[in-house]
């Protein structure tokens, strides 16, 4: 075995270090990833808003009247931010901007300032980040320093209005602290295509919530998704064959 290609950007299912001491290069295919990820933000984004499966529900079972007082809200004019800076928050804010959010902030220590103003993104702390978003996107990768990122000190200087979305990894929120925080309306709602323990558990308290969206870590399975990253796993097996050194190589050494 000389490598390893991994669909998609996350790569944490691989022990790195011994594939590195094997001498296998891992690389991953990120590009195939940013367009249906960033989408898929946006879906939940404007699911959770619209209390569109809440509503759903409620015509399901003849409570046509009573749905229509469950008022949404709009991204128009609010503020967006996002933990991490990379590929898929940066295409997710793109589409934003045809929604005319007003601000979006971005928590993310590898970012460039440079970066973040071409972006028209406000680089803050992550409290910072935290206590003015009335959307929570987690972009970030499952890291030492990411794992339990968010958790109950966190979620309490959110907006009790506000909203979380993590189609990043599960282990970068803390799962009890966020049932926690949903249970006691420290914040508005959630959207959770990632979790901590996949397949989510049957008894999760999240399951009854109607207040949250769940997904089964595929939200952003599309056709599109597996062309275009098998597409960029075969050019880099290809590259190999001709000894050459495949594209976005996360163990360069």
């Amino acid at each position: 075995l000389c490598a390893i290609g991994r669909c998609g950007v996350g790569y944490d299912n691989l022990d790195l270090h011994a594939c590195t001491e094997h001498g296998i290069a891992v690389y991953i295919t990120p590009g195939g990833v940013v367009r249906p990820v960033a989408e898929s933000i946006l879906l939940m984004m404007l699911a959770l808003s619209h209390r569109l499966l809440e509503k759903d529900r409620m015509v399901r079972q003849g409570c046509w009247a009573e749905s229509t007082t469950r008022l949404g809200r709009e991204p128009r004019d609010r503020v967006v931010g996002t933990i991490g800076m990379g590929n898929i928050a940066t295409e997710t804010i793109r589409m934003l901007r045809g929604l005319d959010v007003r601000r979006f902030l971005a928590f993310d220590p590898y970012a460039s300032q440079a970066r973040a103003a071409e972006l028209g993104v406000e680089l803050v702390a992550l409290d910072q980040l935290l206590s003015a978003s009335d959307y929570v996107l987690v972009n970030c990768p499952l890291t030492p320093e990411t794992r339990g990122l968010l958790g109950l000190e966190q979620f309490a200087r959110m907006k009790p209005d506000a909203v979380l979305i993590n189609t990043a990894r599960g282990p970068i929120v803390d799962e009890p602290a966020l049932i926690r925080a949903l249970e006691e309306g420290k914040i508005a709602g959630a959207a959770l295509d990632v979790f901590e323990e996949e397949p989510l558990p049957a008894d999760s308290p999240l399951a009854s919530m109607n207040n949250v969206i769940l997904t089964s870590h595929s939200i952003a399975w599309t056709e599109e998704l597996f062309r275009d990253m098998g597409r960029i796993d075969c050019r880099g097996a290809l590259a190999i064959y001709r000894g050459e050194v495949p594209s976005h190589v996360v163990n360069p050494q």
